[in-house]
C-alpha cells in the first residue's frame, strides 16, 4: 500500500521536528517518520524523584530569530528558566588540582595563574600574525596565533565542552567558526572581538521548567497525527513522482524529503557512493553521563558556577562537572545538590566500554574529592551515549561540498542534522528554519 505525501521528513530529533513545525505553519501536508518509539532525538530529559536530568544538552542558546520563534510559538517564552547569574560569570578548569575560574575580563586574566606572564604577553602579538590562507587544525590554529599554553588552558577544554573531541584532529574553520570568521574577515582574533564587544553582542541560554524535553512536546503535540513512530525508512529513491520512501510498514511517495537523522544512519537510504563515503568518515564519539546528589549541608565546596571542564594534563577520568542546581535552581530539591558528571569522550573512549558500576565508582571518588563531599549519594542516574557527538574533523569541508553537491542533483531534498554546518541545539533549529522557508 501506497500513500502519497507532499513532504517527508525523517527523524523526529530537534531538526526533524523543527522542520516540521516551521513547515506546519504552511501546510499539513507532511508526515514524520521515526525509527524508535518516541520523539526527541538527543533530547532526553529524565524526571525522577524531585530531580530533572539531561542526558543531553543541558541549555540551549538564544542566539537567533529562529530559536526565539520557536519557543514563543510554544508558548513556552515566559516560562524559560535562565541561568544563575553566577554560573554566567563563574565557569571552572582546574589549576593544580583545584578549581580555577575561567577569567572573563582583560583584568582577571592578568591576574589569573592559568598563563605564566611570557604566555600572556605572548598573546598580545596575535593582531600581528597572518591570517591563514587555508583551513587547519583547531590545535595549530590556536597555537598559531596564541600559543600552546593558551590553547592547554583555554581551547582545549571549551573544546572538550561542545565536542568531546581532539583539537589534533578537529577543524578550526568548522569547530571554531567565530574565532575563524573574525580572524579571516579581521585578519585578528582580537581585533575582530573588539569591534564585536564594541556592538554588544550577547549571547544568553536556557532550560525549562520540566527540562528540554519540555520543549520537544511542546512542538511534537499539535503535529502528532503527522508524527509515525516506530517506522524506519530502509531506503529512498527517486520515481515519477518525485521520491518513494520504503518502510518495512509501507510505502510512501512524496515530492519532498528532509533527512534529519544522524551521519551513521543517513548512509543507508541512498546509493549513492560519493555521499556514503563521506558520512563513513563522520566519527561520533562516546560519553556517559551520570547524574549524582548530595544533601547540600553534606558538600563543603559551595563553588557557585556552571561547573568545570578539564584538560589531558589534569589526568582526571571525567571530561567536565556541571553543577546542575547551582545553574538552575529548579533542577533539585533545596536541600540537595545535583552534578552531571560527563566522562569518555575522544580523550578516553575506553572508559565508555567500562561497566556502568565500575565507572561510577570511579567517578563518583573523584567527584566527592573535588566538591569536598560526606555522606551518601541521595540520587544517580546513569546514561550512555555508544555514538554521542558528531565530531567536526578535516573532513568537515568536503562532507558539506558533498552534501550540496548531492542536494543539488536530487530537487526538493535536503539533508539536515548536529554533524555538519552547526552542532548546537539553536543551529539544528535555524537550519531547520532555513529549509522549511525553501519548501514554501
Amino acid at each position: 500500500m501506497e500513500q502519497r505525501v507532499d513532504t517527508i521528513i525523517i527523524g523526529s530529533g530537534i531538526c526533524g521536528l523543527s522542520s516540521a513545525h516551521f513547515l506546519s505553519k504552511q501546510t499539513n501536508d507532511f508526515l514524520v517518520l521515526e525509527a524508535s518509539d518516541k520523539v526527541g532525538g538527543i533530547i532526553q530529559t529524565e524526571n525522577n524523584s524531585d530531580f530533572i536530568c539531561e542526558n543531553g544538552p543541558n541549555t540551549v542558546l538564544l542566539n537567533n530569530d529562529a530559536i526565539i520563534e520557536l519557543i514563543k510559538d510554544c508558548k513556552l517564552w515566559e516560562s524559560i528558566k535562565l541561568p544563575s547569574e553566577s554560573s554566567n560569570k563563574n565557569r571552572y578548569v582546574l589549576h593544580e588540582n583545584e578549581l580555577e575560574l575561567i577569567p572573563t575580563s582583560f583584568k582577571k586574566f592578568i591576574r589569573s595563574p592559568l598563563l605564566s606572564f611570557k604566555s600572556k604577553l605572548r598573546i598580545l602579538f596575535e593582531p600581528f600574525i597572518s591570517k591563514h590562507k587555508e583551513n587547519t587544525t583547531v590545535y595549530n590554529f590556536v597555537v598559531k596565533r596564541f600559543g600552546k599554553d593558551f590553547h592547554d588552558q583555554f581551547i582545549e577544554p571549551f573544546i572538550t565542552g561542545i565536542y568531546a573531541g581532539d583539537t589534533k584532529k578537529m577543524s578550526a574553520k568548522h569547530s571554531l567558526k567565530i574565532l575563524w570568521n573574525l580572524e579571516q574577515s579581521h585578519g585578528s582574533v582580537l581585533r575582530g572581538l573588539f569591534k564585536q564587544k564594541r556592538k554588544g553582542n550577547q549571547m544568553g541560554s536556557f532550560n525549562l521548567p520540566k527540562g528540554l524535553s519540555q520543549m520537544i512536546h511542546k512542538i511534537a503535540e499539535p503535529i502528532k497525527d503527522r508524527i509515525h513512530l516506530n517506522v524506519a525508512v530502509e531506503k529512498v529513491e527517486k520515481n515519477e513522482f518525485g521520491y518513494k520512501v520504503s518502510t518495512k510498514s509501507g510505502t510512501f511517495l512524496s515530492k519532498k524529503i528532509i533527512c534529519a537523522v544522524p551521519a551513521y544512519s543517513l548512509i543507508n537510504l541512498f546509493t549513492d557512493e560519493q555521499l556514503n563515503n563521506e558520512l563513513k568518515n563522520v566519527r561520533y564519539t562516546p560519553v556517559d553521563v551520570f547524574h549524582f546528589s548530595f544533601k547540600r549541608d553534606h558538600i563543603k565546596n559551595q563553588a557557585p558556577g556552571f561547573g568545570v571542564l578539564t584538560k589531558p594534563s589534569d589526568q582526571k577520568n571525567y571530561l567536565g562537572i556541571l553543577f546542575s542546581s547551582r545553574t538552575f535552581d529548579h533542577v533539585a530539591p533545596q536541600d540537595s545538590e545535583l552534578f552531571t558528571v560527563l566522562v569518555g569522550g575522544e580523550r578516553q573512549k575506553e572508559l565508555c566500554e567500562l561497566p556502568k558500576e565500575q565507572l561510577e565508582t570511579i567517578v563518583l571518588r573523584e567527584l566527592k574529592q573535588l566538591i569536598c563531599q560526606q555522606g551518601e549519594v541521595t540520587f544517580k542516574k546513569h546514561f550512555r551515549w555508544k555514538r554521542g557527538i558528531p565530531q567536526y574533523d578535516m573532513n568537515q569541508e568536503t562532507l558539506s561540498t558533498v552534501i550540496k553537491g548531492f542536494e543539488a542533483q536530487n530537487t526538493g531534498l535536503f539533508i539536515l542534522g548536529n554533524f555538519y554546518e552547526g552542532i548546537s541545539v539553536s543551529d539544528c533549529i535555524l537550519k531547520a528554519k532555513n529549509i522549511a522557508n525553501k519548501l514554501s
